[in-house]
C-alpha cells in the first residue's frame, strides 16, 4: 500500500503549549465562577471569601482552569483543521513555565485531484434482451405459483418440493430430535450429500446422511409436490397492474433498461472515485465511516440472520460500502469547492426532468415547503460535480 503523507492523514496527534500564566489567569476567572455557586459553612451561597473558595477547591480550580485553557488553544487549531472528532487529551506534562499537552483528533484530510485527463475508464453498457425480459417474467409467474402434491407414485425429480421429516441421532443412535422440513430440490442449492441421496427415491423411502463425527440424519419423505404457475396471458399481466400481456412486458423492458443504466452509471462513476483514489489515497476518516454505516442500517429492513458468522458477513460488506461511499464524499467534496459548484432552481428542474418527474416545479415547491431543499440541491451538487469529471476522463465504452 502506498505510503500516505501527513497532510493527506485524517488522524492528528500533535502537542500544544499553553503558558502557566496564561493558565493562572484562567484560575481566576473560575475562582470567581465557583465563589457564585459552592457553599461554605459559615456563610450565605456566593458571599464565601475568594481566598477560601481558592483554597477549599484549589484542585479542581486549577482543573477546570487547564480544561479552560486546552479549548481555546483548540479552538484556535479550527482555523488550521477540519476537526470531526472529540479531542482526546493523552498526556499533559509541565516544565517551569509552561504545560505541554499531546492531543489527538480526527480532521478532513487534504484531498489532491490529479490530472483527470489522464484517468482512463471503462464504462459498460448493459443490453435488455428478450431473454432477460422473459426471466423477469418467469421469476413473477413463481410468486404466484401454487404447490400441488403429485399422487403419482414416482420419483423425486429436479426442483421438486419434499415434505420429510428429518431424526437426528447421536454417534451412539439415540434419537435427539424430529422435525418435519420443506427441501427444495434443486442441485445447486441443495447439500450434495442430500441431494445425491434423494436421487430416485419416492414417497415412504428414507436417506440416511453420516457425519464424520459419527452422528447422522435420517429423512423420511411423506410428500412430493410441484410447482404449479399461472398461465401467461392478459389475465396474469392484470393480476400484476398491467392492461395486458403486450403492455406488461413493454413496461418491464422498460424498467430492466433503466435499472441496466443505473447499474452501468453506478460501475462507471465507482470505477472514475477508485482510480482518483489510487492516484492520490488518502486517510479515511474513522468518524465519517461510522456515521456512514450507521446512516445505512438506519435505512434498511432490519434483516434476519441464522448464524454469527452470517451477520458478521453482512457488518462487513455494510462496512466496505460505507468506506467506499466517504471516499466518494470526499473527492467530490473538494471538486466542488475548488471549481466553486453553485446550483440554481434551473439546474434543479433540469435535474427533475432528467429523473422523470411528472411535474419538476412542483416537485421543486413541495421540496421547499417539506424542509427538503437543501437535500435537493446537494444532489444535484454531486451530479454535475461528476458532469465535471466525466468530461474530462477517457472513457471507453464496452457494450456487453
Amino acid at each position: 500500500m502506498a505510503v500516505i503523507p501527513e497532510e493527506r492523514k485524517a488522524l492528528k496527534e500533535i502537542k500544544i503549549e499553553i503558558d502557566k500564566s496564561k493558565v493562572f489567569e484562567e484560575e481566576e476567572k473560575v475562582a470567581l465562577e465557583f465563589q457564585k455557586f459552592v457553599e461554605i459553612p459559615g456563610f450565605r451561597k456566593g458571599k464565601a471569601p475568594l481566598s477560601l473558595v481558592k483554597q477549599k477547591y484549589y484542585n479542581n480550580i486549577k482543573e477546570e482552569a487547564l480544561r479552560s485553557a486546552i479549548r481555546e488553544k483548540i479552538n484556535e487549531l479550527k482555523n488550521e483543521y477540519e476537526i470531526i472528532s472529540d479531542v482526546n487529551v493523552k498526556d499533559i506534562s509541565e516544565n517551569e513555565n509552561n504545560y505541554e499537552i499531546l492531543i489527538e483528533f480526527e480532521v478532513i484530510p487534504n484531498i489532491e485531484i490529479p490530472d483527470l485527463t489522464a484517468i482512463e475508464v471503462e464504462k459498460k453498457i448493459y443490453r435488455v434482451s428478450d431473454v432477460d425480459v422473459a426471466n423477469y417474467i418467469e421469476e413473477l409467474r413463481k410468486k404466484f405459483s401454487e404447490e400441488v402434491k403429485v399422487e403419482e407414485n414416482r420419483e423425486i425429480q429436479e426442483d421438486d418440493i419434499i415434505l420429510a421429516i428429518m431424526e437426528d441421532y447421536d454417534k451412539d443412535g439415540n434419537l435427539l430430535s424430529k422435525e418435519e422440513v420443506y427441501i427444495e430440490y434443486k442441485k445447486d442449492d441443495l447439500d450434495e450429500r442430500l441431494y445425491n441421496g434423494l436421487i430416485n427415491k419416492k414417497v415412504g423411502d428414507s436417506v440416511e446422511i453420516k457425519f464424520d463425527d459419527g452422528t447422522k440424519q435420517v429423512f423420511r419423505i411423506l410428500e412430493i409436490r410441484v410447482r404449479r404457475l399461472p398461465e401467461l396471458n392478459d389475465e396474469f399481466a392484470q393480476m400484476n397492474g398491467y392492461l395486458d400481456l403486450n403492455e406488461m412486458k413493454e413496461k418491464i423492458r422498460e424498467q430492466l433498461e433503466k435499472e441496466a443504466q443505473l447499474r452501468s452509471e453506478f460501475e462507471y462513476e465507482s470505477q472514475i472515485i477508485d482510480k482518483i483514489y489510487e492516484m492520490y489515497p488518502f486517510e479515511v476518516p474513522r468518524r465519517l465511516v461510522i456515521n456512514a454505516y450507521q446512516d445505512i442500517v438506519k435505512s434498511m429492513e432490519p434483516p434476519k440472520f441464522n448464524s454469527k458468522e452470517e451477520e458478521k458477513a453482512f457488518q462487513e460488506q455494510v462496512l466496505s460500502f460505507a468506506y467506499k461511499s466517504v471516499i466518494r464524499d470526499l473527492i467530490l467534496r473538494k471538486i466542488i469547492k475548488d471549481k466553486n459548484i453553485e446550483v440554481s432552481d434551473e439546474d434543479i428542474l433540469e435535474f427533475l426532468k432528467l429523473r422523470g418527474e411528472e411535474n419538476p416545479q412542483e416537485y421543486l415547491n413541495r421540496s421547499k415547503a417539506r424542509g427538503q431543499y437543501e437535500n435537493l440541491k446537494e444532489s444535484v451538487r454531486i451530479k454535475k460535480a461528476f458532469d465535471y469529471i466525466k468530461n474530462l476522463v477517457r472513457t471507453k465504452v464496452i457494450v456487453e
